[in-house]
């Protein structure tokens, strides 16, 4: 390698997290920086949510039409519900900078299920959990308030006519290209760790 190619190198370790909605990518994530935080904090780490560039409704996302209300609503569970080429370029910019983070990790719906995000991953992790908990995860977290409507119809109605539909299609057939599939109602305490060491030991052997 030239002196111009490891100008240009990729400098980071990127881990992608997949998973349905509600089967605990956002947890497993925090836990996972715990984990580096606390046994190895010599790492810099930085994570990208794709909720972040979720357009939530605004110009440019997909739609769909609910038979129960029809009402035209944003489809979240769509592969281009999120504006994917700005964060595969915020991606790129980051993992060359010359201040790179030794890891960052991705995590959202669609993470495995893009190809061009998915050819960026090193490690692909895939959170599964059985549907019916993963609804009434959903019902519980969204009746509480910060995702919008808190009306347990519409959230229901919603899972079922948008959220399930957009799983079957597109996230669940993603997770034949994980590395590793996790519970995601196991022992983060215990299997965070585990992860971050087995992560820790592949940024070592990448910048040696």
């Amino acid at each position: 390698m030239t002196a111009a190619d490891s100008r240009i190198a990729p400098r980071s370790l990127v881990v992608g997290i997949a998973g349905g909605s509600a089967s605990g990518k956002t947890t497993f994530t925090a836990a996972l920086k715990a984990s580096f935080e606390r046994d190895f904090p010599d790492v810099k780490l930085e994570a990208f949510g794709m909720d972040r560039y979720f357009y939530r409704g605004a110009a440019g996302g997909p739609v769909f039409v609910s038979p129960t209300s029809g009402e035209s609503l944003p489809n979240n569970n769509h592969p281009n519900s999120a504006d994917n080429a700005r964060l595969i370029a915020d991606l790129e910019t980051k993992r060359t900078a010359p201040e790179a983070p030794d890891l960052i990790i991705v995590e959202g719906l669609m993470t495995l299920h893009l190809d061009d995000l998915r050819t960026l991953l090193d490690i692909k992790l895939f959170i599964e959990l059985e549907a019916d908990i993963r609804a009434l995860r959903r019902l519980l977290r969204d009746m509480n308030g910060g995702r919008g409507n808190t009306d347990p119809h519409w959230i229901a109605t919603y899972y079922r006519e948008c959220a399930r539909e957009g799983h079957n299609a597109y996230i669940e057939p993603s997770r034949v290209h994980a590395d590793l599939i996790i519970r995601g109602d196991s022992d983060f305490d215990k299997t965070a760790p585990m992860v971050a060491a087995a992560i820790r030991s592949k940024i070592a052997i990448l910048s040696r």
